[in-house]
């Protein structure tokens, strides 16, 4: 049964929900490890080209040396061959991976951080234009108040306002830190995008590395490090 087609979402789309993300991190990880797959057996088709080669010449009664020679002259051409039959369907899908990397773009970047999540509740609401209207020009003994209050109820469209009349403010005179009232209202939520995000980043670049090393013939170190240094939990 054939896989189904990665499903990009559209390159304009403003922003898609965590769910969403989510859900195509987890198939083009799929789609990945697939890839990898595929890349695995092309090569233990080249090595076990390589081995026949060597058995041969060693039934022939050739040197050890001669035998080494033969075998990397026919692991090189067994590369070559099926580096070329296997390039369309290789690119097809690396194609795909790099474009579900980049349809995220304008997500990433409104998913920034708690603080540019958090702006975003109930923006142009009523509810939020009379929390406004209310708070605006409060003491900062009950903004503080109204800040803890926000947070305890899950508040976010009272959060969001008092983000708004805060950041108005002078940096010493503010009373609370935006940042942490954000990061309770909604941090869980935005590292929970967030690492959707990189998943699928990581997933893309993974396969990219991985065919990379195919086509070389070689393991590259410096990309492993920097694959593990993006993504230390699953390298």
């Amino acid at each position: 049964m054939a896989e189904p087609a990665l499903q990009i979402p559209p390159m304009d789309k403003p922003a898609l929900s965590v769910a969403e993300v989510v859900s195509l991190a987890e198939f083009v990880a799929r789609r990945a490890e697939k890839f990898g797959s595929v890349v695995s057996d092309l090569e233990a088709g080249v090595c076990a080209r390589a081995a026949e080669t060597a058995e041969s010449l060693a039934r022939a009664g050739f040197t050890p040396k001669d035998q080494e020679a033969a075998a990397h002259k026919a692991a090189a051409q067994a590369l070559t061959r099926v580096t070329n039959a296997s390039s369309e369907t290789r690119w097809e899908t690396l194609r795909e991976l790099n474009a579900a990397a980049d349809s995220l773009s304008t997500t990433s970047q409104l998913w920034a951080s708690p603080v540019t999540v958090l702006a975003r509740a109930g923006l142009g609401s009523p509810e939020r234009t009379a929390y406004m209207q209310q708070l605006t020009g409060a003491a900062s003994v009950e903004l503080r108040q109204m800040a803890a209050f926000a947070a305890a109820s899950n508040n976010k469209v009272l959060g969001a306002a008092l983000v708004s009349i805060v950041d108005r403010m002078p940096a010493k005179s503010r009373p609370f830190s935006a940042n942490e009232l954000a990061d309770t209202l909604v941090g869980k939520e935005v590292r929970e995008m967030q690492d959707a995000i990189a998943a699928v980043r990581n997933a893309a670049q993974r396969a990219i590395v991985r065919n990379r090393e195919f086509e070389r013939g070689r393991v590259s170190p410096l990309d492993r490090v920097k694959l593990a240094l993006n993504n230390p939990n699953k390298e």
